[in-house]
């Protein structure tokens, strides 16, 4: 059990509005503000790798997986006493449905054996009835016309009376006979039925019914007795619209009914739901990791970072503690964060224990504690006439008397606010105490006596916040392993205290004292120039494994990219090989059915078996230039900006812009085009610069050659259109192209049919799509290309 006492200094709550705020729900909102810390082991882990599993479905899918929806006990209870709902409350059931819907269809469809399918698994819905409730139901207020054909017919009834009525007032209101006797020339409603305002000197030239009459009396609200019946129609037909409704609502109603239960017991896990994801946002949002609990009492927090304090304020906290050392014992100068250190640590506990995500480096490890307690702060109460003293040592009590098991004691200035000897003895008293009970504690202080005293007993440990002499200000960094330093006499030298008054104090201090603070400055000193040649081995140690793995990765990178380009490249040869002999075939059929064409036929005819065997001489050329290389290779460390080189696939020359990426791609210019091209299809050009001039220029040509990503065959005959796409597929596929649109329309469909055909089947087509809203809809073929 953790205190709520507890949990406010630590400003648990503020964490748990964080969480709230993360939430879809009203339920799952309650849930988060109510969320509390689990001491039992089991329970932790579950609700850890529960968070864990959320974590990974958010970043996998691009959609939340849960939508909003609402509390339904009420309806329920309605729905169990035998009454029928109103639209209102027909919607709040089915929201709970459409997210059941969702929940289910995000989580379970999912591989992995996650924990949480045991609350997605059970969720209750049925795909009819959110169909049937949002077909019938427009709003809290309106049902479709749609809902039942009666309903429907009984409205069009209605929309029939009602114009009829309009029309012959309306003829009524526009007559020389009546202008004169009537108010105004409109026509309104007085208790659901239409009215004329007649003036009140006139009121016998008009027959009718008298339904009101205006405040000043001047103006009678008369319904023409022409109008009567029709008006008293609309009202029946009211009163059957009415009926009709109610019973589309009681048939609705009949859907929930018989499953109150699993309808209970689906909002139940919607509810823990949204509270298992909010967690895992909340943790994305903190870029947070998971916590493994500890089967003792370590505690090892790497880098952890204070979640309420600004991201481009807090500074990175890393505390270790264990079963061997179990009293942590940190000083340091005033506002030099010991008390961030504290709150963080017991926050991070309190965290930890119900399931969230800590802003830390991953591998932080956390007991799971029975009991969290926190002496935090100047409670010093005027209602009780306590002093800062007296209200530190009645909490201090109160947790020696309820330390027991796996507890968790966080003391901000153990003893302070008495006489330094005394409070020194207490606070060592204290401290012993705990430590003989096994709990696991961290206190701050300022008493030499208190440092000198964790310094000599085993199992407490000193530490302090760093302080910038120089800078004179604190680093909020943690340094385990030596005490901190007040600093009072630096600090005031910095500020200008006259040295007569300095060296006067520093008379007053005694040499256990001064010797005290020689030693521990010395530790600090020493400890620093550790830091540093720690930290400049670690930077060597790091960037040499960069170089290493960089240089191994782009060896094995490069051998595999040359492997699999040769590879390719001889299956593209046996391919366009083999299809030789199915090419001649078609060649000769195609030939015997040019004779019997017309000229322009035979002249379209042609050009496309032209453009067919172009292709496949095309592509040979670049399998054999593949296959055998008239340069030598190029390794990474080879390749240098401004070097001329060779362009194996594409049988071009060019220039070097940039050094090989991570990524072993090179930024090459070749003519007028910036390429991106691996390694390994790239040669030196000295073994063959002379014969690859005598080639390159016309190749070049063809690859500089400017080309649009889109092709408009509007209007073109369907031959006509192959004959011009085939050209333009070859022209983009030269000019380096890797993605164009064919614009054909939409029309009767025949020429996009023919394209779509066409397009399967081409050389140079990689895959198809449909113009997606913005590019064309149905009216354009987007295409990529090898």
């Amino acid at each position: 059990m953790i205190a709520n006492r507890t949990a406010n200094v630590l400003e648990f709550p503020t964490i748990l509005q964080r969480l709230a705020e993360k939430t879809v729900s009203e339920a799952g909102y309650q849930k988060a503000l109510n969320l509390r810390a689990s001491t039992d082991r089991s329970t932790a882990e579950r609700m850890m790798r529960e968070t864990a599993e959320a974590e990974t479905l958010l970043i996998r899918r691009p959609h939340y997986p849960l939508r909003s929806f609402d509390s339904v006990y009420a309806e329920l209870k309605r729905l169990a006493m035998g009454a029928d709902l109103n639209g209102l409350e027909l919607l709040r059931l089915n929201s709970v449905y459409k997210a059941a819907k969702l929940a289910k269809e995000s989580v379970c469809s999912e591989e992995e054996d996650f924990f949480i399918k045991q609350y997605a698994g059970d969720l209750y819905f049925e795909a009819r009835v959110i169909r049937e409730v949002d077909e019938a139901i427009l709003s809290e207020t309106e049902i479709a016309d749609s809902a039942s054909q009666t309903l429907y017919t009984i409205r069009k009834k209605i929309r029939s009376e009602h114009e009829l009525i309009r029309e012959q007032l309306q003829k009524m209101i526009k007559s020389k006979e009546y202008q004169e006797s009537l108010q105004d020339s409109i026509i309104t409603q007085r208790n659901g039925r239409y009215v004329v305002p007649v003036k009140q000197e006139y009121r016998s030239n008009v027959a009718g019914l008298v339904h009101a009459q205006s405040g000043s009396g001047a103006t009678l609200f008369i319904e023409p007795m022409s109008v009567v019946e029709a008006n008293n129609r609309i009202s029946e037909l009211q009163a059957a619209e009415q009926a009709e409704i109610e019973r589309i609502l009681a048939h609705l109603s009949a859907y929930f009914r018989p499953h109150i239960e699993e309808i209970t017991h689906t909002f139940e896990n919607l509810a823990q739901l949204d509270l298992i994801f909010a967690k895992a946002s909340l943790g994305i949002e903190m870029k947070a990791v998971p916590v493994t609990f500890s089967e003792g009492l370590s505690l090892n927090i790497t880098d952890g970072r204070h979640p309420l304090i600004a991201k481009e304020e807090v500074v990175p906290l890393s505390v270790y503690m264990s079963e061997q050392s179990r009293m942590l014992i940190i000083s340091g100068p005033n506002t030099g964060g010991k008390t961030v250190t504290l709150k963080m640590c017991g926050l991070f506990a309190l965290m930890a224990q119900s399931g969230l995500f800590l802003p830390a480096r991953s591998g932080v490890c956390m007991p799971v504690f029975e009991h969290i307690f926190a002496d935090i702060g100047d409670e010093q109460s005027i209602s009780q006439s306590l002093s800062t003293f007296s209200s530190h040592m009645k909490n201090i009590i109160d947790i020696l008397k309820k330390t027991a098991g796996k507890s968790f004691v966080l003391l901000d200035e153990i003893g302070a606010g008495t006489e330094p000897q005394e409070g020194a003895a207490i606070a060592m008293a204290v401290l012993d105490h705990l430590y003989s009970a096994g709990a696991l504690t961290i206190a701050t202080t300022h008493y030499s006596d208190l440092k000198a005293f964790a310094a000599q007993r085993d199992g407490f440990e000193n530490a302090s916040m760093e302080f910038d002499a120089v800078a004179l200000k604190p680093t909020f960094r943690l340094q385990i392993g030596t005490p901190g330093m007040s600093n009072a006499l630096l600090i005031a030298r910095r500020l200008g205290l006259q040295e007569s008054v300095l060296q006067k104090a520093g008379e007053f201090l005694s040499e256990e004292h001064t010797r005290f603070s020689e030693l521990i400055a010395d530790a600090h000193k020493t400890a620093q120039e550790a830091e540093q040649q720690k930290t400049a081995a670690e930077k060597m140690r790091r960037e040499a494994q960069e170089m290493l793995d960089a240089a191994q990765e782009e060896s094995a990178r490069s051998k595999e990219k040359s492997k699999k380009q040769l590879q390719r490249a001889s299956e593209q040869a046996l391919e366009i090989l083999s299809d030789a002999k199915d090419d001649a075939e078609k060649l000769i059929a195609e030939a015997k059915k040019i004779k019997k064409q017309s000229l322009p036929e035979q002249t379209k005819s042609i050009q496309h078996v032209r453009g067919s065997f172009d292709r496949k001489k095309e592509r040979l050329r670049k399998t054999l230039n593949t296959q055998k290389r008239r340069g030598r290779a190029l390794s990474a460390q080879e390749i240098q900006a401004g070097m001329d080189v060779r362009v194996v696939s594409l049988d071009v020359p060019a220039t070097v812009l940039k050094e090989p990426n991570a990524k072993g791609m090179v930024q090459v210019m070749a003519g007028i085009m910036k390429l991106e091209i691996p390694i390994g299809d790239l040669e030196s050009t000295q073994a063959a610069k002379k014969q690859q001039a005598q080639r390159t220029s016309s190749v070049t040509l063809n690859r500089q050659r400017r080309v649009s990503s889109e092709i408009d065959l509007h209007g073109q005959a369907v031959d006509d259109a192959l004959i011009l796409l085939d050209k333009y597929l070859d022209d983009a596929f030269i000019s380096g192209l890797t993605q164009v649109s064919i614009i054909h329309g939409r029309g009767t469909g025949t020429l996009r049919k023919g394209v779509r055909a066409y397009l399967a089947h081409h050389p140079h087509v990689k895959s198809t799509r449909t113009g997606q809203y913005g590019e064309g809809g149905d009216g354009v073929t987007v295409v990529e290309l090898k």
